[in-house]
């Protein structure tokens, strides 16, 4: 029997009883709706809820501080959604919040600890919050918060006495001074979301625009970033035969991947600022676009030995050029060339031209192979492999082959290696997949000993670890990628794979939506795994809402695994809407007439059976063969 030291916050309606005496429908609208809300406060604070009860919501947490300010974060939100309402139909929660051992079997809490919060909640008054001894002795010191001591008291069905501390209710409220760490932005997308929710039930549909998922997605963008947020223009190709395209790609991959090791720099994905290549720049249109403070662009000359690039930064609000540069190298600095780009656009933006922006290029800057013929070839295989097809991973393999025969030690080389592989397990290009896994996990683990620093060679080792079905290293190496380049918006989107199958599909909403906002010309497969997430997370309308959006009217065998989440969704009692389920279903088997819901969830790398019994049963309710 496992027990851990964690968290609890627990969470209920006062006076629900009553809400629902006086209007049913309307109460349970807005307690789904505010529960929504609640929610992604949890999990934009880290935190896991396992249960919800009736009225109530308990979650755990691994920091007590992150516990204590969602539970005032909750209160906050709550409270602005009920400035609207009338005085008797306004919904407020109670929250208690503890710190104890707790007993840990499969994905919920036992135990006295887990008693003692849904009892200090009890104790709290309407929108107030009441927490245990062990965690004011935690946070007092902590967080700028200012606490009544209530004293021992008798708890129900708690045999010892428990002193408890309430926290005074100008700090609940918006006129409190408390010093929340995590982005306002953040909490739009669950404000975005209430109001689409609510407008789909008192209306009946959805107003979708510019489309469902932006208004989930995006909410307010007329706000600005609170950190210094940055979009690097896809470098121009000047050299005489126009043919080092691939080499100006690489040097603006290259600096968003520098830039974004820089926790306070919002760096936009590369593939979102793809969108404005070849084309006539009105640079404050793109900054609107993309919601940013500032623009880089630049261009690239190479002549047999030289190489020249040109990079300018520039202030999108007034249009003006803050800094801007020429290098001219030989091509075995062409690394060089991409520190001191990184480095001198940080230090403009952050102001810390220097000491800092040297410390942390230092320490983060990836390992160079040995020559620019290698990074030559890492590059051209980058190229090939981005076209997902048969033909262009076969080529990508052969580049990276090449580039580890010039630099034996050169680690992005073997993890291009490993997700060749990859692309070859899930896209069905081979007659061995247990050889396939191997050579995957086999090129990932090379690539992380030979430089622990890169990120992309920690994602492809968690992809290998998730279908070898080691979901603790898994989730170590993709949190260890993430934590290397936080503003990857693949890499964000790409991991939701793994909280799905680890049973943390909240996670990845969440994940999936901050991926969407950073890359805003993203890929329609992001929206898929969105889709596919909020089904697996028990949210079928939103399921619905976001597939409706991708899900092709005649669809081909290139969106076979994702139909069923579709029909899964119509087919619950949310939702309702049986006759569309059995068209989803009649599309799958005209595609796969062997279809099975036990084959598709078996295939499935889920981490519990609970959790593969619960999506054969929603497959079978949409009217799926078992």
């Amino acid at each position: 029997m496992e027990r851990r030291l964690v968290a609890v916050l627990a969470a209920d309606v006062a006076g629900y009883s009553r809400l629902m005496e006086s209007d049913e429908e309307a109460t349970t609208a807005t307690l789904f709706a505010y529960r929504t809300v609640a929610r992604e406060v949890i999990v934009v604070h880290r935190g896991r809820i396992f249960n919800t009860a009736g009225d109530s919501i308990v979650a755990e947490f691994h920091s007590i501080v992150d516990a204590l300010r969602c539970a005032v974060e909750i209160q906050h939100e709550i409270e602005d959604r009920n400035a609207s309402v009338p005085e008797n139909r306004r919904m407020r929660f109670r929250i208690g919040v503890n710190l104890g051992d707790m007993i840990a079997e499969e994905n919920h809490l036992y135990g006295t600890g887990v008693n003692v919060a849904a009892r200090l909640e009890q104790m709290a008054e309407p929108g107030g919050i009441c927490i245990s001894q062990p965690v004011y002795d935690q946070v007092r010191r902590v967080v700028e918060m200012a606490f009544e001591d209530i004293g021992e008291c008798r708890l129900k069905n708690i045999s010892d006495p428990v002193h408890v501390y309430r926290l005074l209710p100008e700090q609940v409220t918006r006129s409190g001074r408390l010093a929340l760490p995590y982005s306002r932005r953040r909490l739009g997308l669950a404000a975005a979301f209430v109001a689409l929710l609510l407008m789909a039930i008192v209306g009946g549909s959805y107003l979708l625009w510019p489309s469902a998922v932006q208004n989930v997605v995006f909410g307010d963008k007329s706000s600005l970033p609170e950190h210094s947020a940055i979009a690097i223009l896809p470098f121009d190709d000047l050299s005489p035969k126009a043919d080092q395209q691939y080499l100006a790609d690489g040097i603006t991959e290259e600096l968003s991947t520098a830039l974004a090791k820089f926790p306070d720099l919002t760096v936009m994905a590369r593939s979102s600022t793809a969108a404005y290549k070849d084309k006539a720049l009105d640079i404050r249109k793109i900054a609107k676009d993309l919601n940013v403070h500032y623009i880089v662009g630049g261009t690239l000359q190479r002549s047999d030995h030289s190489i020249r690039v040109t990079a300018q930064l520039i202030d999108a609000d007034s249009g003006r050029q803050i800094w801007a540069d020429r290098y001219d190298r030989q091509l075995d600095n062409i690394f060089e060339v991409r520190d001191d780009i990184a480095r001198s656009i940080a230090g403009s933006v952050m102001g810390t031209h220097g000491k800092l922006a040297d410390a942390e290029l230092a320490r983060l800057a990836g390992k160079n192979p040995n020559s620019f013929t290698a990074y030559d070839y890492l590059m051209k295989g980058w190229q090939e492999w981005s076209n997902f097809t048969r033909e262009g991973n076969l080529a990508a393999r052969s580049l990276f082959e090449k580039a580890r025969q010039v630099d034996p030690n050169y680690a992005r080389a073997y993890a291009g290696l490993a997700w060749t592989y990859s692309l070859d397990y899930d896209f069905d290009w081979t007659d061995n997949y247990d050889e396939t896994l191997r050579l995957t996990l086999e090129m990932a683990e090379k690539a992380v000993r030979l430089d622990s620093s890169d990120y992309r060679s920690h994602w492809v080792l968690g992809w290998a670890y998730l279908y070898h079905h080691e979901y603790d290293k898994a989730m170590a190496s993709y949190s260890r990628a993430r934590d290397l380049n936080p503003n990857d918006a693949e890499l964000l989107a790409e991991m939701a794979n793994l909280l799905i199958y680890v049973g943390q599909p909240e996670q990845a909403v969440a994940q999936l939506k901050e991926a969407i906002r950073l890359n805003p010309f993203h890929e329609d497969w992001y929206v898929e795994y969105l889709g596919w997430a909020y089904q697996e997370a028990g949210m079928p309308s939103e399921a619905v809402t976001t597939l409706e959006e991708v899900v092709n009217p005649n669809p081909t065998e290139e969106q076979l695994w994702l139909l069923p989440s579709l029909a899964a969704a119509y087919a619950d009692p949310k939702v309702g809407r049986t006759d569309d389920a059995h068209k989803i279903v009649k599309e799958i088997l005209t595609l796969d007439p062997t279809f099975s819901s036990a084959g598709f969830a078996e295939a499935r790398p889920y981490k519990l059976k609970e959790q593969r019994d619960r999506r054969v049963e929603t497959l079978r309710r949409a009217g799926l063969p078992n």
